[in-house]
């Protein structure tokens, strides 16, 4: 089998888990106990890539210094959008529980700050 066509398919392979998790979470209820494993087990694997894959290397090309200093002004640049985002209205964007008040449902619709943001670190991520 040609190089190419195996690397189409594994791709594919490797595509399917996000369409197939995102398929269960539509059509199977899942806990919100079991979502929180779950989402912690992602968290968890973007934390150790980072360590080990981006982490590694960015150390032994700058140093402890200039990686202390990217890791811990990322996470503060981060951190301060993230409380701008709270105070402009959309401290609810993270609630996943079915009986949110009306109030909240309204507060919950302004959240185009807290998705922009996401997208632009994700986006900023993939480009480093």
């Amino acid at each position: 089998m040609p190089v190419a066509i195996q690397a189409g398919l594994w791709g594919l392979l490797s595509g399917s888990a996000l369409l197939i998790g995102a398929l269960i979470g539509w059509f199977v209820p899942l806990g919100r106990r079991l979502v929180a494993a779950i989402m912690a087990f992602g968290a968890g694997v973007l934390i150790s890539a980072l360590s080990f894959e981006l982490m590694d290397e960015a150390w032994q090309r700058g140093g402890f210094g200039p990686v202390a200093g990217g890791f811990l002004g990322g996470a503060s640049v981060y951190t301060g959008c993230n409380w701008l985002l709270a105070a402009w209205g959309a401290r609810h964007r993270k609630r996943s529980c079915p009986d949110v008040r009306a109030k909240d449902k309204k507060a919950n619709q302004e959240n185009g700050g807290a998705l922009a943001l996401g997208a632009s670190s994700t986006e900023f991520r993939n480009r480093s």
